[in-house]
């Protein structure tokens, strides 16, 4: 079905498909934000500043202003209200505005961010700058005994209630999926101000080198079969709780995509894939996509979003306790 209709809706943008790139070196250049535009995809999403970057640039402005001792009294007011922060890193936000310029399509910047503090001030430079969204990329990790499961989910509110309200731009938190009560965090990320969520960030897999005896990393892209967490949780999730959901991890192709849309997600990220066949891999993609609907007699994206769902399918335990008790059982 030549004339099928990929445009969609998420966080409040019009995209006119629902493949985004996710944020990754390829995103890091105006260069490559351009080739992904021109391969097809629907938005970008930059690839993500760091907060310990934002942090060490303000504190090397703030360290270099307090080493003078003329400055007026009224300096140092500024100081402690944060005026480093007005020098975090200028690449970034000029690479949104030059992205903005370059391509018709939404730009959705990214911070990898571990705290509410510091970098807020930071993200209102970044909507300045023209984002059309901010991402906040969140991968926290209890780090001893001590930190409980109710503090590190509070953590993560608290960053996305802090972006929100520090600019105006539609929000959207991603996150891990190793959360013992995931359904009650994302309506709370909800209630904070996010206007999206992303499943999952897919966290780094150091394992350790038998004959060096040395942390080394595992293998940085994902596989197609990674795709079915996500899968799973958004067609949990998008039923009951009034947010946009993009999935992430293992989405190589249009298959996989049309899974995560039929469990109810706006929009679809793929980053390794790109690695691994190259940014033409977006139009293999959203091909797969629109020979599908042809087949199914499907006219656009919003007659099956959502179709497969835990809400709207009478076999919506399979997405949860009766699958398990089936596997146990050997059906």
């Amino acid at each position: 079905m030549a004339d099928c209709d990929l445009s969609t809706s998420y966080l409040g943008l019009d995209l006119r498909n629902p493949i985004v790139v996710g944020a990754n070196p390829l995103t890091a250049t105006l260069d490559g934000v351009v080739r992904c535009a021109e391969a097809g995809a629907g938005a970008v999403v930059l690839k993500s500043l760091f907060e310990e970057e934002i942090r060490i640039e303000a504190d090397a402005v703030d360290a270099a202003l307090s080493q003078e001792g003329d400055w007026h009294s009224e300096v140092y007011d500024y100081l402690q209200a944060g005026l480093g922060m007005r020098y975090a890193p200028r690449q970034y936000l000029e690479l949104i505005a030059a992205a903005r310029q370059a391509v018709d399509i939404p730009v959705i910047a990214s911070i990898n961010c571990t705290s509410p503090e510091i970098w807020p001030e930071f993200a209102a430079e970044v909507a300045a700058a023209g984002a059309s969204a901010l991402e906040l990329n969140i991968a926290l990790f209890p780090e001893n005994a001590q930190e409980n499961s109710g503090l590190l989910e509070q953590r993560i509110v608290d960053i996305v209630a802090a972006a929100t309200k520090a600019v105006q731009i539609p929000v959207a938190a991603k996150i891990a999926y190793s959360f013992a009560a995931l359904p009650n965090l994302v309506l709370r990320l909800r209630q904070a101000g996010a206007k999206g969520c992303v499943l999952f960030n897919r966290l780094y897999r150091p394992t350790i080198h038998p004959e060096s005896l040395k942390v080394v990393m595992g293998d940085c892209f994902s596989a197609p079969s990674e795709s079915a967490l996500a899968i799973r949780w958004i067609a949990v999730l998008s039923g009951c709780v009034d947010i946009d959901f993009a999935a992430a991890t293992g989405f190589h192709g249009g298959t996989h995509a049309v899974r995560a849309i039929l469990a109810g997600a706006n929009a679809v990220q793929t980053v390794s894939a790109l690695h691994r066949e190259g940014i033409g891999q977006i139009g293999v993609i959203l091909d797969e996509i629109r020979a599908w609907m042809g087949r199914k007699g499907y006219a656009s994206l919003a007659d099956f979003r959502g179709l497969v769902n835990q809400a709207r399918t009478p076999d919506a335990p399979l997405f949860t306790r009766l699958q398990y008790m089936k596997r146990l059982a050997g059906a």
